[in-house]
């Protein structure tokens, strides 16, 4: 087959970043878009002439997004990318318990196989990558999806393409597995929800003397919000937006065995419901993760799995 279907995408957390090690975690992706996109640097001196004279190679940027479906499996290596601190406990199921933390020294090499017109699976593999942004969404009828801004420091064509192994208890969580509470309570008409961060990834970080970016560092403080659209069924959630009420939200998908849960203190800054059809009426509620204590208090994921370790 010479389509995409022949893709693959693999990763694995570096021990230096920018030094790219084999891939050894693999992940079903719905698309990605990570490319190298060089700059040039025209010359602008004058000598009679009509066209450029000169053009010469600056540094390229790395990066992109990649769709993933949000699964029960191989997803504790990408939450530590993502937050930045994770523990694991337990002895099968495992707990890995996310939260924000320092992001500098962690990177990943990421490789995603693309099948030319001929066939042949040609290897593109990006070292020092980190998340730039993240985003889980899901809606009624649908899976849900995890959204990955990547930024990467190379991309080389030289390397092999890995042998992908995929875990054969991957199944990636639908709506219907998905459920939200606010304030303890559960709210059971959510038509949509959105949590996303911006982690605040300077997306390259050149220097005098190389072509090459740098590691990526974090560079101000991460923009973690989301949004939740329900039924307008009372005034209760609005009053919070009314009231700047900061209160309790919690995110869970959840198979019966396996289940990822995030734990938000958040201020909702939402909208007015309004009428503009004989349709039922919508409660828009954007919101904030905000904590006066500390990153932990403001957002955690707790995931359990067979996944032995995030590394």
């Amino acid at each position: 087959m010479a389509g995409g279907a022949d893709c693959q995408f693999g990763f694995v957390s570096e021990t230096t970043p920018g030094t790219a090690l084999t891939v050894t975690k693999f992940l079903p992706i719905v698309s990605e878009k990570i490319q190298r996109n060089p700059n040039y640097i025209d010359t602008k001196t004058l000598s009679a002439r009509r066209v450029l004279r000169i053009t010469r190679p600056g540094a390229a940027e790395i990066g992109g997004p990649v769709r993933l479906e949000l699964a029960n499996t191989t997803l504790a290596t990408l939450l530590r990318h993502m937050f930045g601190t994770i523990a694991t406990t337990g002895a099968g199921p495992f707990t890995h318990t996310a939260s924000p933390g320092d992001l500098t020294g962690k990177a990943m090499t990421m490789q995603v196989g693309r099948p030319d017109s001929t066939g042949v699976v040609r290897a593109f593999t990006y070292a020092g990558c980190k998340i730039k942004n993240w985003k889980i969404a899901a809606q009624i009828g649908e899976i849900a999806n995890l959204d990955l801004d990547i930024v990467g420091m190379t991309e080389t064509t030289a390397t092999a393409l890995a042998t992908a192994a995929y875990d054969a208890t991957w199944s990636p969580f639908t709506f219907v597995e998905g459920s939200v509470t606010v304030a303890g309570s559960p709210v059971t008409t959510v038509r949509s929800v959105e949590l996303s961060s911006d982690n605040k990834i300077q997306k390259t970080r050149v220097r005098m003397g190389s072509a090459n970016s740098k590691e990526p560092l974090e560079n101000g403080v991460r923009a973690i919000l989301g949004t939740i659209a329900t039924d307008f069924d009372a005034l209760t959630n609005y009053n919070l937006c009314v009231n700047a009420t900061q209160t309790a939200l919690v995110l869970t998908f959840s198979n019966g065995t396996q289940s990822l849960t995030i734990t938000m203190n958040v201020l909702f800054v939402g909208e007015t419901p309004t009428v503009d059809s004989a349709d039922l009426l919508d409660q828009p509620l954007p919101y904030r993760v905000i904590s006066g204590t500390s990153d932990a208090a403001g957002i955690t994921a707790v995931l359990i799995n067979s996944e032995s370790s995030s590394a």
